[in-house]
């Protein structure tokens, strides 16, 4: 008798023959879409039993919209129903959202419990680092990275060797090899090849340590500290960060966390929409997000570098003195330093970060002979940028052409019209208080699901809170609602109640010392 594990991927077929056994059990799923993970079909056949126990059959059949899908790999559930009890809408919630916890908990790929779950790690220790969901795609995946010899990613698959690697991919498969050549034939593959980019010069390396051998043991050093660090993040070459497979529902995600950044979501919607034609680097034009103080303009950025995998720095453009935060300091100074933009390029391995220019509108170009926005007309130049020479490091320049800059500002008459050209502007107005409402309900949700004491507490926030956060700037929400749960705890409860909200007259007004989550 073959050893079967109980937990494995599935083969597509197996799926299919999956989802369809579901929509025989429960016909009234017919027209609806059912696509979760293949390793989280248990979790969606009990939430259907819980659906059938909650609504009437003349209810199911009135269930105008069901979807049922797994963007960046987590359970999602949409539905939306006609003429049901209040009482039953509420306990259908209750359900949906023990659904998408329970899925949390398992591997999306295989059905295996998950230790330790969060949202950047959510496979089992044998699928983690691996792509594709089913039994083909996971096992070119594995034997692509086994091929490849990449010593960091078969340690982050759970400390397997190679050899270790190839006996789970046959005991999850149980395939003869006549079967494994004819599914590698028959099914795309799914890996897509990273673009790299030349990065710089390697010549220039040479030349930058020649320069400071004779000024003596401490600037020797640091150049030597310089040059190990960009060779160990890749040396002449950078690789550019891909889109998900699934951008559209990540930017939908986006848009449903921050209501009032709809014009951002349309702009990324359409450049991610040409870049998944051609090799999928994420990548779009110079934006600035202009509007009040306290809207969640870079917030809003710093979740989409986290969605998207890519690294972020923030430059703080209102305290900028000169060009050196950007592009370094002179290398006649003898406390010169390169700048953040060429850390953040050279000392990391993908070449199209995220840079966020924060505050632009407060920097006043012409206050003194180092002007903190000179550098910003040619790295906003696509064709300039190609070739940027931070000023501490003059002997080789990098490719800086692929970042991806958002600026922020509260107004747009102080930033200068040669360098508004530049950028793309997107008004972005403050959220309305049922928009509101829903950031609140979104940053509660993210804070329980992050924190080690989240279970404690209920899953929704009470409506009365809610009522009384809406008068509240998005910066002022995320303290404001982390001390109502402290203050809850230290009541004894494990719901927030009015009571437990601390407003004052700064919060409500202006959002006063607060910071968002």
């Amino acid at each position: 008798m073959s050893k079967t594990p109980r937990h494995r991927p599935l083969r597509q077929q197996e799926f299919t023959q999956a989802v369809a056994a579901l929509r025989v059990r429960h016909p009234w799923l017919a027209g609806h879409v059912i696509e979760p993970a293949p390793g989280h079909l248990s979790v969606v056949s009990h939430l259907f039993e819980q659906f059938e126990r909650l609504l009437r059959p003349s209810d199911l059949k009135r269930l105008r919209m069901l979807c049922v899908s797994a963007p960046r790999e987590r359970l999602t559930v949409h539905y939306e129903l006609s003429r049901c009890s209040e009482s039953r809408r509420k306990a259908l919630l209750d359900v949906t959202i023990e659904s998408r916890e329970s899925s949390l908990q398992l591997c999306p790929v295989c059905g295996a419990p998950v230790s330790n779950p969060s949202a950047y790690a959510k496979r089992c220790p044998v699928h983690q680092g691996l792509q594709g969901l089913f039994a083909g795609e996971v096992r070119r995946s594995r034997q692509m990275l086994i091929d490849q010899g990449v010593q960091q990613t078969i340690r982050d698959l759970g400390r397997f060797r190679p050899e270790d690697l190839r006996a789970i991919t046959a005991d999850e498969e149980g395939a003869s090899p006549a079967e494994e050549s004819s599914t590698t034939e028959t099914m795309p593959a799914t890996a897509i090849a990273q673009p790299e980019i030349p990065f710089l010069d390697p010549a220039g390396l040479k030349v930058f340590l020649d320069r400071h051998r004779p000024k003596g043991d401490d600037k020797l050093k640091r150049a030597q500290v310089i040059v190990d660090r960009i060779v160990q993040a890749g040396g002449e070459r950078r690789k550019l960060g891909l889109l998900p497979a699934d951008w559209g529902a990540l930017l939908d995600e986006f848009e449903h966390a921050f209501p009032n950044f709809r014009e951002l979501a349309e702009l990324l919607r359409d450049h991610f929409a040409l870049a998944s034609l051609g090799d999928r680097r994420i990548s779009w034009p110079a934006v600035l997000l202009a509007g009040p103080a306290g809207i969640g303009k870079t917030e809003a950025v710093r979740w989409l570098s986290e969605r998207l995998s890519l690294p972020c720095r923030v430059f703080d453009m209102a305290s900028a003195q000169s060009g050196s935060p950007l592009a370094g300091s002179e290398a006649f100074w003898s406390n010169s330093e390169p700048g953040l933009l060429f850390e953040l390029l050279a000392y990391q391995p993908l070449a199209n970060p995220i840079a966020v220019l924060d505050e632009l509108d407060k920097v006043e170009d012409e206050r003194n002979q180092h002007n903190p926005l000179a550098a910003l007309y040619t790295l906003l130049e696509a064709r300039s940028a190609q070739a940027f020479t931070d000023l501490s490091v003059r002997d080789f320049s990098i490719d800086a052409s692929h970042v991806n800059w958002v600026a922020t500002a509260n107004s747009l008459e102080s930033i200068p019209g040669p360098l508004r050209s530049r950028l793309t502007v997107l008004q972005i107005a403050p959220p309305t208080p049922e928009q509101i409402g829903t950031i609140a309900q979104s940053i509660y949700t993210r804070l329980r699901n992050e924190a080690s004491w989240g279970h404690a507490f209920a899953k929704q926030l009470d409506g009365n809170v809610i009522a009384l956060l809406r008068p509240l700037p998005p910066r002022a929400l995320g303290m404001t609602i982390r001390r109502a749960v402290g203050a809850a705890a230290r009541a004894g409860r494990g719901h927030v109640q009015p009571e437990d909200v601390a407003l004052t007259v700064e919060s409500s007004k202006r959002g006063i010392g607060f910071v968002t989550l």
